[in-house]
């Protein structure tokens, strides 16, 4: 599989949405710092131009390089990237191995799981949602790949719904 080099380019230029930090969210767990997550990502990324260069570019943020020297040998976190409404919903989630307190539990979770231990995910945070605005050639800059022609700038917006106030001030003053 062919890397890319995010330092030439190509570069991404995101309007984040929905912040919401550990803090915020008081969500329960935690992993280890420096620990390397687990990339997760739904089938859109696989299908669609755009987002296929999108998957490439979190891999090189995102992902751990094997051997780094300040990585552990572990993976406890997995992030996932999801597709929807034109948007990339970021979710942060650690993985927790629950064993049984006793045998008879450890037992009957090894004949439905096959495994003597639980495992599942618990959220974690921060959560975010990155709406695509232009994907450019280079770092910061150059030709334009990929631009999102549904994208409304939230300053364009807000002009307009002032100025729509205004015109409803002008319009009830000529009446």
């Amino acid at each position: 599989q062919k890397r890319l080099m995010i330092s030439g380019g190509p570069s991404v230029k995101f309007h984040i949405t929905n912040i919401h930090t550990m803090d915020e969210l008081k969500m329960t767990g935690n992993c280890m710092k420096g620990s390397r997550p687990v990339l997760s990502f739904d089938k859109s990324f696989d299908s669609v131009d755009h987002l296929k260069l999108i998957k490439h570019l979190f891999v090189d943020v995102f992902g751990t390089p094997r051997g780094h020297p300040k990585s552990k040998p572990f993976v406890d976190r997995v992030m996932g990237f999801y597709y929807a409404d034109g948007k990339i919903w970021v979710r942060n989630y650690q993985i927790l191995e629950e064993a049984a307190t006793t045998a008879k539990e450890a037992h009957s979770q090894k004949k439905l799981t096959g495994h003597a231990h639980a495992t599942s995910l618990i959220e974690i945070g921060p959560r975010f949602v990155l709406n695509p605005i232009r994907i450019f050639r280079g770092s910061f800059g150059g030709q334009t790949l990929y631009a999102n022609e549904e994208f409304v700038n939230p300053n364009v917006a807000r002009s307009a719904e002032k100025r729509e106030k205004g015109e409803k001030y002008v319009r009830r003053k000529a009446d």
